[in-house]
């Protein structure tokens, strides 16, 4: 016997209530009798009544306390527990974290998930549908409110797990969404506990009953949870993370591979129980990316135990420097930054068919955005992306309104004048970060895929120059403009978006898969935001230029959270759908049956029968 609200066992308190109604003293008044015969009768009376008297065998006052206690009871919502699902409506939810690729025996949890819904699928009776939903990245319903088993149990048979984060918080709202729409309804989460936003003891959002089947109990988990590889004086050194994430110690071996898979160097590593270790490699021949690989003892997220590194090699863009007038303060900054070969160009026409990483315009507006980023200052003429509105005198001192701004930090502004700037219209994309009174000083933003830092003003119509803020803020524009080109693009996790740089000038871009499968991607500018998918491993972008196709790589690893795979602590209403002790099944998902409505109409019917013996006068 299960009861859903034992909270409400308070009300039994009614029952006292009335016995003590039946004991309180029976109120009577003095009367004038006609004769003293009627006396006797009277004395007998006062006799009789007492402060309290000893009860009575009474029908009224036993039917009204088998009611009450039917009614109490009724409000603790007991149940019994009954095979397979009662309710006319059940809602599945297969959650689909990274975690539920722990394996548990033979099979993954994301697998057992699949089954014990088939099973409870295949027991369903006539009349009762079904709602699917897998609550992955973005939770999704896969066929609602059916009858029909077949079509349920084939869009579980094309569920597939994913590597990423489920929204729990999504799924359980969209649960409650639709119980509430179907009063009845069961919701059974199918899940390892290990995701953000459930609470399977008391899930607020769902207003019918709720059911939690734990799947899997495999605590142990070893995984490899960095891994970075840095050119060296001597070849490369590299350094690697183990975190044990079990309860009990753990030891293996970690191997390290090149790009043609050829090992480079391996280890043994030990870590207690909860604990990290670290391990460090030098003198690796150079490549293009490595492999890091461990073996551990106590294991069961396979997916945690590869990461690719690329190594960061500080590369040198190619910065073109366009001023008619020359300007001597941005040939010496520009030259200053150290990671720029810059070329001057007298003439704006001299940029047909070249490509660099960055494009600085000073005095001049090209007609169309060339490829690269900009850095554009002292802007002069309207054209179609640049809303040029004339030039305006300046009699107020330059103030930040975006101080937060990469290109703002430690720039102090308070002792800059300005004379005149242009005024520039509403650019989509583009923000201003400094200004005085109500004209912009400096913009910034995205326009086409490429970043773009315009100031407004004139170098030699200002003390910027002069001023400590300038070197500062030209550094802070460079290092926005031209950083993602000499870097390396990074790691991610599925599920995100990444932020590609793309080389300036490519005529065809192509990205690579784990599993070789290429994509043609057709974007223009220097950036590309890619929604990264659930498949982890290495990614190659090709990109072609000039007849020479270079190639990048990045990797996608499975989130560190995943990797505590320790089942949640069992909260009331859970239920455990595992196996136990090398595979034994601990036993098949059982429902229950609520007797809230039995016990009410029993109570009823007690009230009834109490009416007809009052009228009856016993």
């Amino acid at each position: 016997m299960q009861w859903l609200a034992l909270s409400n066992f308070g009300f039994a308190l009614i029952l006292p209530a009335i016995l003590v109604l039946y004991l309180f003293k029976r109120k009577v008044e003095n009367q004038l009798v006609p004769s003293i015969l009627l006396w006797q009768r009277n004395l007998q009376g006062r006799e009789a009544v007492r402060p309290w008297e000893k009860l009575r065998r009474n029908l009224l006052l036993l039917l009204q306390l088998l009611a009450a206690l039917l009614l109490v009871l009724a409000l603790m919502r007991p149940a019994v527990p009954t095979g397979g699902v009662s309710a006319p409506h059940v809602i599945l939810v297969i959650e689909q974290s990274g975690s539920m690729l722990a394996r548990e025996g033979e099979e993954t949890r994301f697998a057992r998930a699949v089954q014990t819904a088939r099973q409870l699928v295949e027991e369903l009776g006539s009349g009762q549908t079904v709602t699917l939903i897998e609550a992955g990245r973005e939770p999704r319903v896969r066929i609602a409110q059916s009858g029909d088993r077949q079509a349920v149990l084939r869009e579980l048979q094309a569920l597939v797990p994913q590597a990423g984060r489920s929204d729990t918080a999504a799924a359980l709202s969209l649960a409650a969404a639709i119980s509430a729409e179907r009063p009845g309804s069961e919701v059974i989460w199918l899940g390892d506990g290990q995701t953000e936003g459930l609470d399977p003891a008391a899930p607020a959002p769902i207003s019918g009953s709720f059911r939690f089947l734990q799947m899997g109990a495999e605590r142990e988990n070893t995984a490899l949870a960095a891994f970075a590889v840095q050119p060296a004086a001597a070849g490369a050194e590299a350094l690697v993370r183990i975190d044990n994430k079990g309860s009990l110690p753990s030891s293996g071996s970690v191997a390290l591979y090149d790009q043609a898979g050829h090992l480079l160097a391996a280890d043994r590593f030990f870590a207690a129980a909860g604990e990290s270790v670290a391990l460090s490699f030098s003198s690796l021949p150079e490549s293009p990316f490595y492999l890091a690989a461990i073996e551990p003892e106590h294991d069961g997220l396979p997916e945690d135990n590869k990461r690719w590194s690329v190594p960061f090699a500080a590369g040198t863009g190619k910065a073109a420097l366009v001023s008619p007038q020359g300007n001597r303060f941005l040939h010496q900054v520009l030259q200053a930054a150290g990671k720029l070969e810059v070329e001057i160009l007298p003439e704006i026409s001299a940029q047909k068919d070249l490509e660099r990483d960055l494009w600085v315009f000073d005095g001049i507006v090209p007609e169309s955005l060339p490829e690269g980023n900009i850095l554009l200052i002292a802007p002069n003429r309207k054209t179609d992306w640049l809303p040029y509105e004339g030039m305006r005198e300046l009699d107020r001192l330059p103030q930040a309104v975006a101080s937060d701004h990469p290109l703002l930090q430690y720039v102090e502004w308070a002792d800059v004048h300005v004379a005149r700037a242009a005024v520039l219209g509403e650019m989509a994309g583009v923000e201003p970060l400094v200004r005085a009174g109500g004209t912009d000083l400096v913009k910034a933003g995205t326009i086409a895929g490429r970043r773009v830092v315009i100031a407004a003003f004139d170098l030699h119509d200002s003390d910027l120059p002069l001023r400590p803020a300038f070197p500062i803020f030209m550094q802070n524009a460079l290092n926005w403009l031209t950083s993602a080109q000499a870097m390396p693009i990074g790691s991610a996790v599925p599920g995100e978006r990444l932020d590609i740089p793309l080389t300036p000038g490519a005529t065809s871009r192509v990205l690579v898969g784990p599993d070789g499968q290429r994509q043609e991607l057709d974007v223009q500018g220097t950036r590309f935001l890619f929604q990264v998918p659930d498949r982890i491993g290495l990614y190659q972008l090709q990109e072609e230029l000039n007849g020479e196709v270079r190639s990048r790589y990045f990797a996608v690893h499975l989130d560190e959270r995943e990797s505590e795979i320790a089942p949640a602590a069992f909260h009331a209403g859970m239920q455990q759908a595992g196996r136990e002790d090398g595979g034994k099944t601990a036993g098949e998902p059982a429902g229950s049956r609520e007797l809230t409505a039995w016990l009410a109409a029993l109570a009823l019917l007690f009230v009834f029968a109490e009416w007809r013996v009052y009228q009856r006068g016993y």
